[in-house]
């Protein structure tokens, strides 16, 4: 974090007025991914967004050498899967490696998380950002999670609306 990182509050609030917006003038014209990501689990999809999403890696990154990473927030040597010269992308996409670092997302929730009202809509958002401790003193609480309580509160009953129409 920074000093001009933004908040969890400051973000949560920016979430809800531009919600309102798109509601009000522009669904069906504009599309905002994070508010049609919602939209398709509040119909009981599947979120199209990886970092709503129940398990991580299909993100995938490719490097400029051939490298391949299961996420885009994550292009580290510890999580590299391999390199497409040596091994074809789908051997290294359905690698005992990439189903594992999708795995970790969902095993990794605090119970804080665990516990929540709002799990299915985030499931704990993306792992890079979960760099805060729980109410509970746990670490790897999502920097954003006051952010979406408050996103999902306030634009949930209209999501709902919109998954039914």
């Amino acid at each position: 974090l920074t000093e001009w990182s933004v908040t969890p509050k400051a973000y949560g609030k920016f979430l809800c007025d531009i919600f309102d917006i798109w509601f009000r003038q522009d669904v069906g014209r504009v599309f905002v991914q994070l508010f049609e990501s919602q939209i398709r689990h509040w119909a009981g999809w599947r979120s199209s967004l990886c970092i709503f999403a129940e398990t991580c890696g299909t993100a995938l990154a490719l490097e400029h050498n051939g490298d391949v990473y299961a996420c885009d927030h994550f292009v580290y040597p510890e999580y590299r899967l391999g390199n497409i010269m040596d091994k074809p992308l789908r051997e290294l996409v359905w690698s005992d490696r990439a189903h594992d670092f999708g795995q970790d997302k969902a095993e990794t929730l605090t119970a804080q998380c665990r516990n929540c009202q709002f799990l299915s809509a985030c499931n704990g958002g993306c792992p890079k950002h979960r760099i805060l401790t729980s109410r509970d003193g746990e670490p790897g609480q999502n920097y954003f999670c006051e952010s979406y309580m408050m996103f999902f509160r306030h634009a949930g009953p209209r999501l709902g609306q919109l998954a039914r129409s």
